[in-house]
Formats: C-alpha cells, structure tokens, sequence
C-alpha cells in the first residue's frame, strides 16, 4: 500500500512539472512542443516581426538552446527552444513567454542580460528602453531553467541588460 501510495505521488508531481511549461505562454501555449527548421516560418507567428535570436548554450553541446524575440507592435513573445542532437534538423519549442502590451519606453531583451552583474543568457527582462551601456531598470524578469525547461519568474532586483544600439 505504501509503495502505491509512493508511485501516485510521483506521477502526480511529474504531471505537474510536465505542465508547469507555457505558464507565461498566454495564447500562443499551442507554440510549446512544435518542431521547426527556421522560427522565422512558424504560422502562428506570421503577424510578427523577426527581432532576434541567440544561441544560449555552448555551441558544442548536445543540446542546443535557443531563445528567439519576435515583435507584434507593442506585443511580444519569447521562446526558448533545443535540438536535442546536433544531427537533428530541427528545433523543438520547450516554453514560451507572451507579452502583451510593453509600455511605451520598455522592452524586452533576451540573451544580454545579467543580474548583479554578473551575465547569464537564461534571463529574459522587460527593462527601460535607454541608450546607456546597459538598460536598467527592470519591470520584470524571468529565468529559462535549463534543468526544469522552463521560464520561471525571477527577482527584479539588480537585473540590467546590455544596450546593442539601433531602433528598439
């Protein structure tokens, strides 16, 4: 009896980690799981403009995480994706953040962030639009957990983002 007690807990507690991802995700939650070749040819994402995209892990890894930034006005969404074998041809989307509505003055920046100075690309911000060496400060902020494949929100606190230049 203890022992099936046991495994309903662990199937209850895998379930709720396999639905944790597209917490943030809103409407485009369907995008969580598609597979593809280029981000730039994903049909729900026909409304939106390209606005960039960087590889977060080493580039010899096996699994290879991407996170792209695509723009619709003032909406954006963020998706962070891996190629689990450097064969594959595509890439498969683990979680998803949709913005809505970024104030006039912020942005989202992904890849180029760093949190008390020191740099992590896992950090996906909404900081003040700016023309500095970094951007500061944040409104919000959001961790990709490379362990859990997730966006898990994060502490504000310290959080800036360097400033590439051009139009945001």
């Amino acid at each position: 009896m203890r022992l099936l007690c046991v495994l309903v807990a662990l199937l209850m507690c895998s379930g709720l980690i396999a639905n944790a991802q597209g917490n943030y995700a809103g409407s485009m939650k369907k995008l969580i799981g598609l597979k593809y070749k280029d981000s730039n040819s994903i049909a729900a994402l026909k409304d939106y403009s390209y606005h960039e995209a960087s590889l977060i892990s080493d580039v010899n890894d096996p699994g290879a995480i991407t996170v792209d930034h695509f723009q619709k006005g003032s909406d954006a969404v963020v998706f962070f994706s891996v190629k689990e074998d450097q064969d594959d041809e595509e890439f498969t989307i683990l979680d998803v953040l949709e913005f809505k509505n970024v104030p006039q003055g912020w942005q989202i920046k992904t890849a180029l962030c760093r949190q008390n100075e020191i740099a992590n690309s896992e950090i996906v911000a909404l900081v003040k639009s700016g023309t500095g060496e970094f951007l500061k400060p944040a409104k919000q902020a959001w961790r990709f957990s490379r362990d859990k494949r997730r966006l898990q929100p994060m502490d504000k606190l310290g959080v800036d983002c360097i400033y590439e230049g051009g139009d945001d």
